[in-house]
C-alpha cells in the first residue's frame, strides 16, 4: 500500500512539474484581405465549413479547448497541428505556386473523398467538425473547380 501511495505521489509530482513546459498556440491573426476566403472568392457555406472542419489543424488560427492549457496534451496538440500545418495551411496558400495549388486541391479532394479528413482522432473531441455527404460533395466540388 505504501508503496502504491509513493507511486501516486510522484505521479502527481511529475505531472504538476510538467505543467511548466510552455504552452505554444497557434494564433496568429491573419488581415481579412490576406484569408484564403477573401485571396480565394472562397463561398461562404464552403468557408464555414473550412473554419469548422480544417482550420483548427490546416492555418494560423486554432481554437484551443480548455484542455489546450494542460501539459502533455499541449505538446501533443502542438504537435499536431504542426504536423497539420506542414502539409497544407490556408493561411500561407498565397504563396503556393499554380502548381502545388493544383497539388493541394487534388490531395484535399482525395481525402475528403477516401473519409480521411477531417481525422477520425480530431472527430472524437470535435464532433460537430464531421462533414456530412452535403457538405463533403460542396467541398469536392469548390476544390475540383479552382
Amino acid at each position: 500500500m505504501k508503496k502504491l501511495l509513493i507511486i501516486f505521489i510522484s505521479a502527481v509530482i511529475l505531472f504538476l512539474v510538467v505543467q511548466v513546459i510552455p504552452v505554444h498556440k497557434n494564433e496568429s491573426p491573419i488581415p481579412a484581405d490576406k484569408s484564403f476566403a477573401t485571396q480565394f472568392n472562397v463561398p461562404n457555406n464552403v468557408n464555414r465549413i473550412l473554419e469548422r472542419s480544417c482550420y483548427d489543424c490546416h492555418s494560423n488560427q486554432t481554437k484551443y479547448p480548455w484542455y489546450g492549457n494542460i501539459q502533455p496534451i499541449a505538446l501533443l496538440l502542438e504537435n499536431h497541428i504542426s504536423e497539420g500545418k506542414m502539409k497544407l495551411n490556408f493561411d500561407k496558400f498565397q504563396d503556393y505556386g499554380k502548381r502545388r495549388m493544383r497539388t493541394k486541391y487534388t490531395e484535399i479532394v482525395k481525402q475528403i473523398e477516401q473519409d480521411k479528413m477531417p481525422l477520425t482522432s480530431y472527430l472524437w473531441l470535435h464532433p460537430e467538425a464531421q462533414l456530412s455527404e452535403a457538405e463533403k460533395k460542396l467541398l469536392i466540388q469548390y476544390f475540383q473547380i479552382q
